[in-house]
């Protein structure tokens, strides 16, 4: 369970690198915060460790049902970034399997829990080719970089 101030750190170092990933395609921007927001609160609700108001939940159901399927960057690239997001969410369920296991388990679960983070670079790809990519692949490891255990 993170802290808030833990949570606000992360909250910054999300906006910094989506910002760059993005570059200057706001749509983009909107797209990779909104589901940096939902997958934090589909993991607060699994998890059952942070309270969750309903207007959080009805922000999450709203970005999935409403604002991603017509943001016009999600719409010219719905095909690439929807298997990311079926990647993303089968690393996460194994994780959170996984994270009871043995300890080389864990040591799996604790990168998978993570793989959403590939989204980014994927977007800096798609808005600003593959150097961006590699910058930003870089960069979002090492800002989300944590111990074994925690």
């Amino acid at each position: 369970m993170t802290t808030q101030k833990e949570r606000d750190v992360y909250e910054d170092l999300t906006k910094e690198i989506i910002k760059e990933a993005a570059g200057k395609n706001k749509f983009a921007y909107d797209y990779l915060w909104k589901l940096m927001c939902t997958s934090r609160t589909v993991d607060d609700i699994y998890d059952m460790d942070q309270k969750i108001t309903r207007n959080q939940l009805l922000d999450a159901v709203d970005f999935l049902f409403f604002e991603m399927p017509f943001n016009p960057f999600f719409m010219k690239h719905r095909e690439v970034l929807s298997s990311q997001h079926v990647s993303m969410h089968n690393a996460w369920m194994a994780a959170n399997i996984w994270q009871d296991g043995d300890e080389v388990d864990k040591v799996y679960a604790h990168v998978w829990r993570d793989t959403h983070h590939e989204v980014v670079p994927l977007v800096a790809l798609l808005t600003q080719g593959p150097e961006k990519m590699r910058e930003v692949s870089f960069k979002i490891r090492q800002m989300f970089k944590k111990n074994l255990g925690d």
